[in-house]
């Protein structure tokens, strides 16, 4: 199957905390490759590519306690193990996973 996610991450690097301001900031997603980033991916995935019209599909917002948020747009074809026993009328739970190193 194929699907379209929008992956958010939040942590925390208190080396990116800033003063003078409660506002979080959002930054070029292109800074994602300046910064550390989990390495998440997506175990049962066959394909997946992330999404680049008209730029890179990626937020980040900095917050001022050194929070990140980092979103971007996924779209992954899994895979799903069926059982079609009862088909005509099964019906199938498949899952899709999110893994780190």
């Amino acid at each position: 199957y194929t699907i379209t996610v929008f992956l958010r991450q939040y942590w925390k690097d208190e080396r990116l905390s800033f003063a003078g301001t409660n506002q979080s900031l959002s930054l070029d997603g292109r800074l994602a490759e300046k910064l550390w980033v989990p390495d998440t991916f997506i175990p049962n995935a066959k394909e997946s590519f992330l999404h680049k019209v008209t730029v890179d599909n990626k937020l980040i917002r900095l917050f001022p306690d050194g929070g990140i948020l980092y979103g971007m747009r996924i779209t992954a074809k899994a895979e799903c193990n069926m059982d079609l026993k009862k088909y005509p009328m099964d019906s199938q739970n498949c899952t899709l996973g999110f893994e780190s190193y």
